[in-house]
């Protein structure tokens, strides 16, 4: 999930049974100005029970970067949540990070 094309299709996909147009719309546009930051997402999904109401996006971030990754991701208007796990064993050598972003 990398190209912005290829993105913005794969998600409309996934969110055609949760969400109206104009909710995937303001979604996307969520997930393509994170995108444009330069995270590049691993997995992207909603989150919810029964209707879910906001998307749980998973990415990496190497172990120097995660304080200036922290501070891109605080700026965007629809953050919820910020989770953050070290990743590697038995060195830590990436932090997998799930950044949560909600409806407007």
């Amino acid at each position: 999930m990398s190209k912005p094309n290829d993105l913005n299709t794969a998600l409309t996909a996934r969110l055609r049974y949760h969400y109206t147009r104009e909710q995937i719309a303001d979604l996307t546009d969520s997930v393509a100005e994170l995108h444009g930051m330069g995270f590049k997402f691993d997995d992207i999904f909603p989150d919810g029970i029964l209707k879910p109401d906001a998307l749980v996006l998973k990415t990496s971030v190497p172990m120097a970067g995660l304080g200036a990754a922290i501070l891109q991701i605080q700026k965007h208007p629809e953050l919820r949540r910020i989770e953050i796990f070290p990743y590697g064993i038995p060195m830590r050598d990436l932090w997998r990070v799930h950044v949560r972003v909600g409806l407007k």
